[in-house]
C-alpha cells in the first residue's frame, strides 16, 4: 500500500509540474456526427479503398522496408538515433511507419518490441475511437446527449444545472467547464470514486465556452460505454477495435467501481501504438473493413476548439501544424499525446506515423521535448 501511495504521489507531483491545464476561446460547433449516418462496419472493395492494392496491413506483423525504399533518407534517422543516445535517456522507443511499412524501429534503456508502456493520455484518443464505435453500434445516440442522462445517480445531489448540461461533446473536446482534476491528480487517483470526484470539482466555465484540459472528463465516456453496452470498456475495445487490427492489451488501470480509466491508464506496445495511428491514417479503414466510421475519424481530427497558441483540439486528439525547416514546408499533424513523452503522431500528407515512448519520470538532458526528434530529424528525412 505504501508503494502504491508513493507511486501516485510521484505521478501527481510530475503532473502538476507539467501543467496540463490550458484555456482558450471556443470555436463554434458547426457540425457533429449524426447517428443516422454512422454505418455498421463493412467490407470495402479494393477498388473503393485508396491504394488498397499496395497497402500493407500489419494485423499480425509489420512489413519492413528500408527508409530509402519509402522515400526517406536513412542518414537523418541515424542522426536521430544518435541524438536519442546522446540527449534522451528517457526515450524507450522510436518507430517510423511510411506507406504502410515499418522503416525504422529502435529501442532503448532495455526496452523491446514486447515491452508494454503506460501511455497515459494516449488513452483519451482510444476513448475517442470507442465513442465513435459506440455511436455506430447504437449504444449512444449522439455526442449532444447529456452525461447526466447516462449516469443519473451521480447527478441526484447536483443542483447546478450547468453541470447537468455537460454533454459527451464537452467531454470529447475538453469543454466541460469543470475545474481540471489534473490540478491534484493524486487526490483524484486515490479517491474512492473517480466520477464523483471529477463531478464535484467547481464549475469554472459554462460548458462549451472554454478549453480546459481535464483527465476526469473522458472517464465519463468509459463509464457510459460500460453501462450502455453491458461490457467492460476493455471487452468492448477488444471486440470492436483491438482484435480487429492486431492490438493486444494485458493491462488497463481501473477505478474502484470497475470502470477502466478513460483519461489514462492504458498500457500499449509501441508497434500497437503504430497500428492505432495507422488506422487513423487510413480514415478508420483496415484491410477492407471500416473499423471506425470514416465520418467519425474526420470529425475527430478536425478543429473544434483552440487549445493554446500552437495547438488545436479535436475529439481527444491534438492538432498542430509543424515546420520542416530544412525544406521550408509545413505539415498538419494529428497526435495522441501522453504524459511524459508518449506519442503517436500522424502526418497524413506524408503518409506517415511516428511513435515515441518514454520514461515519464525522467527527461532529456537539455529538457527538450521528444517531439523535437520528429521536427528536427524525421521531417527533414523526407526526400
Amino acid at each position: 500500500m505504501r508503494k502504491l501511495f508513493m507511486r501516485l504521489l510521484v505521478v501527481s507531483t510530475l503532473l502538476l509540474t507539467a501543467g496540463c491545464s490550458h484555456a482558450a476561446n471556443t470555436k463554434d460547433k458547426s457540425s457533429t456526427v449524426s447517428p443516422t449516418k454512422v454505418e455498421k462496419p463493412s467490407r470495402v472493395s479494393d477498388s473503393d479503398a485508396k491504394g488498397s492494392d499496395t497497402k500493407q496491413w500489419p494485423t499480425v506483423q509489420w512489413s519492413t522496408s528500408t527508409p530509402e525504399e519509402q522515400g526517406l533518407d536513412s542518414k537523418f534517422l541515424s542522426d536521430a538515433d544518435k541524438k536519442i543516445h546522446d540527449n534522451y535517456p528517457n526515450v524507450y522507443s522510436f518507430l517510423v511507419v511510411r506507406h504502410g511499412y515499418l522503416v525504422y524501429e529502435k529501442y532503448y534503456q532495455g526496452s523491446s518490441s514486447k515491452s508494454y508502456n503506460q501511455v497515459y493520455s494516449v488513452t483519451k484518443s482510444v476513448m475517442s475511437a470507442l465513442t465513435g464505435i459506440a455511436i455506430r453500434e447504437k449504444y449512444i445516440t449522439s455526442v449532444d446527449q447529456k452525461i447526466s442522462d447516462f449516469l443519473p445517480d451521480y447527478f441526484k445531489n447536483i443542483d447546478d444545472v450547468n453541470k447537468k448540461n455537460i454533454t459527451l461533446y464537452n467531454a470529447l473536446t475538453m469543454t466541460g467547464g469543470l475545474e481540471p482534476i489534473d490540478k491534484n491528480y493524486y487526490a483524484y487517483a486515490s479517491s474512492a470514486d473517480w466520477l464523483e470526484y471529477a463531478l464535484k470539482t467547481p464549475l469554472i466555465n459554462k460548458p462549451g465556452e472554454q478549453f480546459a484540459y481535464n483527465t476526469g472528463l473522458p472517464h465519463f465516456l468509459s463509464a457510459i460505454i460500460t453501462n450502455t453496452s453491458k461490457m467492460s470498456t476493455l471487452d468492448f475495445a477488444n471486440q470492436y477495435l483491438f482484435s480487429q487490427i492486431g492490438i493486444s492489451v494485458d493491462k488497463w488501470e481501473m477505478d474502484q467501481h470497475g470502470y477502466y480509466g478513460g483519461g489514462a491508464g492504458l498500457y500499449m506496445k509501441p508497434e500497437d501504438m503504430a497500428r492505432f495511428g495507422y488506422l487513423y491514417l487510413n480514415n478508420g479503414l483496415w484491410d477492407g473493413k471500416q473499423i471506425i466510421p470514416k465520418e467519425w475519424v474526420s470529425e475527430s481530427t478536425k478543429k473544434h476548439i483552440e487549445a493554446d497558441t500552437k495547438r488545436d483540439y479535436g475529439y481527444l486528439f491534438w492538432l498542430q501544424d509543424i515546420n520542416d525547416k530544412v525544406h521550408s514546408k509545413t505539415y498538419s499533424t494529428i497526435s495522441a499525446d501522453g504524459y511524459g513523452g508518449q506519442k503517436i503522431v500522424i502526418i497524413p500528407d506524408l503518409d506517415m506515423v511516428v511513435v515515441i515512448t518514454a520514461n515519464s519520470q525522467s527527461s532529456s538532458k537539455d529538457n527538450s521535448g521528444d517531439e523535437e526528434i520528429i521536427w528536427d530529424y524525421v521531417l527533414p528525412a523526407v526526400q
